[in-house]
């Protein structure tokens, strides 16, 4: 019975450790190195990301779009672990178009401020 139990008790908390792991994303990183300057298409780009989430035309002519996403603090959910710190911040793709062909690709993340 007591061999039983701290089988029990070693596969909660494994299973605690595995559930506090943040979850893949999109690879926004990764994937920007699919993108070719100069020779990649608006469709391209399309069908390996999407649609962007913005988009806007610069008073250069050139078209911008932006891909984010966010990795979130796993205790962000729980009320009373909020303080607990982990991951957050946000992964930005932005690609830049002059016409249909890619001129400029920027990958960066953005942490939030410190609190203290």
């Amino acid at each position: 019975m007591i061999k039983r139990w701290k089988f029990l008790n070693l596969l909660l908390w494994v299973l605690l450790l595995f559930s506090c792991a943040p979850k893949p994303g999109p690879q926004l990183a990764s994937k920007a190195t699919l993108i070719q300057l100069k020779i990649s298409t608006k469709s391209e780009v399309l069908y390996f990301f999407g649609p962007p989430v913005q988009s806007f035309l610069t008073q250069d002519g050139k078209e911008e779009w932006y891909y984010y996403y966010r990795v979130k603090n796993f205790w962000e959910s729980i009320p009373v672990a909020k303080k607990i710190k982990g991951l957050d911040y946000t992964e930005v793709l932005k690609v830049v178009f002059q016409g249909e062909v890619v001129e400029e690709v920027h990958y960066y993340t953005v942490w939030p401020p410190k609190t203290n």
